[in-house]
């Protein structure tokens, strides 16, 4: 049995003891890394204006490697009418559609965990329902086993997916926090650029 078809098989086995709720928690796993992927691939600026997505990751991501497109906005900002409401505008650009993301993304990995205590409970109904004699087809045994198998499953597959994603969604979070407090330094040095420059051109 090759990798790809003892992994399915596993998850066929876990799905079948975890009941509707594991499927909801895989879907919602996929949910929240779309979620994630659309994050990173925000944060390295595809529809950036005035530098091209790479100049603007180097600019905001690594400061020793910025003169270079510091140098290209201060032209670029010279010949506006308005710098800075140019630069406001850029930043918003840049900035106010990931930072609406995030909000969205963490509501989605706040709610697998809460989707394994649903799974919790739904296993303890399973689970007392065999006690009470009022599972048919199946064994007291093997009802009280199958509850409480969904109970741990979905619980665990919440935790699972719900801790790691919400580190790698906190850790990009800051990332965006730090280039946004860098494109807001950067933006009082391009005016006293613009407006040195200006100077020594009248």
């Amino acid at each position: 049995m090759n990798p790809l078809d003892r992994f399915l098989h596993e998850l066929a086995l876990l799905g079948s003891g975890g009941g509707w709720v594991f499927w909801v928690l895989i879907l919602l796993a996929f949910g929240i890394a779309y979620a994630l992927l659309g994050l990173w691939s925000a944060l390295h600026f595809p529809e950036a204006i005035l530098l091209s997505p790479k100049e603007w990751t180097r600019f905001l991501g690594k400061p020793t490697l910025a003169e270079a497109p510091m140098q290209r906005l201060t032209e670029i900002l010279a010949d506006s009418p308005d710098p800075g409401r140019q630069l406001q505008e850029i930043g918003q650009h840049l900035f106010s559609r990931v930072s609406r993301r995030f909000p969205f993304a963490f509501v989605m990995i706040g709610a697998a965990p809460l989707l394994g205590l649903l799974g919790t409970v739904t296993g303890m109904f399973a689970t007392f329902a065999a006690i009470a004699g009022n599972e048919s087809g199946r064994s007291p045994m093997d009802a009280i086993a199958g509850g409480i198998f969904e109970a741990l499953i979905t619980t665990l597959t919440g935790l699972v997916i719900g801790v790691p994603t919400y580190i790698v969604c906190a850790w990009l979070k800051s990332h965006h926090d730090e280039m946004l407090v860098r494109y807001q330094r950067a933006e009082s040095e391009l005016l006293q650029r613009v407006s040195r420059q200006r100077r020594l051109s009248a």
